[in-house]
C-alpha cells in the first residue's frame, strides 16, 4: 500500500474491526471479576429479595387502616408483635392491627405498607399513627430488585464494582470471563533510551512504552513490553519474530517514511500484509495497521501525543474487541468554546481541552500544542473532534468533549 494514501477514520475502524476475533474465556473469582468482560449472560437463580422487606424502622400495617390519620386525629391500631431482621416472621398483621418491624426486617403476612417511626406514637399495647400511606410503600417485595431466571450481566458487558454486588447477591460465586488480550509493545528508534537513563545529548527517553502500556491495562489487557528497537531491519526482524507469540503486536515510532524507518519492510519479509498505511487524522497520520503471524499489529507514531491519541482511537476499539466487550459509546460532556479553533481541512483533528464549571454550563479551552508535547495530555481533561470537512469551531460553539476515561 502506498504510503500516506490515507483512509478516512470510518474506513480505518472498518478495517481495524474487521479483524477476525476468538477470545477465550475462563473462570474467575468474584474479588477478581471486576475489569473484566462477561463471557456469557450471568442468570440469577433466585429472587432478589427472596421475601417482602421493611425498607424502614417503624409498623408493618394495612395501609387502609391508616387513612385520614393525621396528628390531631391519628389512627389507633393495635400492637399485635415484632419481627426482628433475620427472623422469619410468624404473625400476622390483621386489619386494625401493627407489627413493629426494623429495616431490613420480613413484612409479616397481611401487612401491605410500613409506616416510619417517625409518624408513630406508641403506647401500651397501641399505637397512633399520625399520617397515613399508600399500599407498597416501604415495602421492596420478593423479587421486586432481581427476577428469579432473569439476566443480571449480559454477555459482553465489562463488570464494574457496582455489577460485583449484583453478582454476589445472587450467589455467583465465580463467573465466567473473556481472557485478558496479550499485547507485545515495542519502542523503536536509536535516539531512545529507557526511562531510567540520563539520556545522552541527542537522545530521549522512552515516553510511549508507559503512556501507551497504562492505556492498555486500563482497558483489561496484559501488556508486556518486549524490548527496544533499533533501526536495522536484522533488529526489527529479531523483535517482531520474538513477538508473534502474542495476540496484538504494538510498535511505537518507525512509522514514519524516514530512511530508516523499517517496519512495512519487515512485516511483509515476514509474510504479513499492511492493511493501511496513513489516516486522515491530526496528530497521527502515519499509522501502520496490518497482520504479522495471523495477529494484527500497529506501527504507531513516535511522537508521544500523536502515539496516545491513535492508541485512544484506533488500538483501544481493537482491544476491547479482543476482550469480547461489546460496543458502547464513549463518555462525553456538553460545553462551550471560550476561543476560536483553527483546523487543517482534510483532516479529522483532534484538540486536547481543558473543562472548567460556570453555573449550569462547561466551559471548553483548547491546550494549543505541538504533537511532541506530552505535558498537553497531561493537563487535559478530553479531547474535542473536528470534522475533516470542516476549517475550524469557533467561540461560544457548542461541542462535544470526549472524556479521557
Amino acid at each position: 500500500m502506498e504510503f500516506l494514501k490515507a483512509v478516512t477514520v470510518q474506513q480505518a475502524l472498518e478495517l481495524i474491526l474487521a479483524t477476525p476475533v476468538k477470545p477465550e474465556m475462563e473462570m474467575t473469582g468474584l474479588d477478581e471479576a471486576s475489569g473484566r468482560v462477561a463471557a456469557e449472560d450471568i442468570l440469577s437463580a433466585e429472587a432478589i429479595p427472596g421475601f417482602s422487606r421493611s425498607l424502614v424502622d417503624g409498623y408493618a400495617v394495612v395501609a387502609k387502616d391508616t387513612q385520614g390519620a393525621r396528628e390531631t386525629s391519628p389512627a389507633f391500631l393495635k400492637l399485635c408483635g415484632e419481627v426482628r431482621i433475620g427472623d422469619v416472621a410468624r404473625i400476622r398483621a390483621a386489619e386494625g392491627s401493627c407489627v413493629l418491624v426494623s429495616t431490613g426486617s420480613m413484612v409479616p403476612e397481611g401487612a401491605d405498607s410500613v409506616v416510619m417511626q417517625e409518624y408513630v406514637r406508641a403506647l401500651e399495647g397501641e399505637v397512633e399513627v399520625t399520617r397515613p400511606v399508600y399500599v407498597g410503600e416501604n415495602i421492596i417485595y420478593t423479587g421486586e430488585d432481581v427476577g428469579e431466571g432473569s439476566v443480571v450481566i449480559a454477555r459482553g458487558k465489562r463488570i464494574g464494582p457496582f455489577d460485583l454486588g449484583v453478582l454476589a447477591a445472587v450467589g455467583a460465586a465465580r463467573v465466567k470471563v473473556f481472557s485478558r488480550p496479550r499485547v507485545a509493545l515495542l519502542s523503536s528508534g536509536d535516539e531512545i533510551v529507557s526511562v531510567e537513563e540520563r539520556p545522552p545529548f541527542g537522545k530521549v527517553r522512552d515516553i510511549n512504552r508507559h503512556t501507551v502500556a497504562a492505556l492498555l491495562r486500563a482497558s483489561g489487557a496484559d501488556v508486556t513490553f518486549t524490548g527496544l528497537v533499533r533501526d536495522t531491519i536484522e533488529d526489527i526482524t529479531e523483535k517482531l519474530t520474538a513477538s508473534g507469540e502474542y495476540d496484538l503486536i504494538l510498535v511505537s515510532g518507525g512509522s514514519s517514511k524516514g530512511e530508516r524507518d523499517h517496519i512495512t519492510d519487515v512485516i511483509e519479509k515476514l509474510g504479513g500484509e499492511i492493511i493501511l498505511h496513513g489516516i486522515n487524522v491530526k496528530p497521527g497520520k502515519p499509522t501502520i495497521f496490518g497482520r504479522i503471524f495471523g495477529k494484527p499489529i500497529f506501527g504507531l507514531p513516535g511522537h508521544p501525543v500523536s502515539c496516545a491519541m491513535v492508541t485512544v482511537r484506533f488500538v483501544l476499539p481493537l482491544v476491547r474487541s479482543l476482550m469480547g466487550e461489546a460496543l458502547r459509546p464513549p463518555m462525553t460532556s456538553a460545553g462551550t468554546l471560550t476561543t476560536n479553533i483553527p483546523s487543517s481541512y482534510g483532516f479529522e483533528e483532534y484538540v486536547r481541552v481543558k473543562i472548567a464549571r460556570d453555573g449550569g454550563r462547561y466551559l471548553v479551552t483548547p491546550i494549543f500544542a505541538k504533537s511532541s508535547v506530552i505535558s498537553s495530555l497531561s493537563e487535559a481533561e478530553g479531547y474535542i473532534v473536528i470534522p475533516e470537512g470542516i476549517e475550524g469551531l469557533e467561540k461560544d460553539e457548542l461541542v462535544e468533549v470526549y472524556r479521557f476515561e
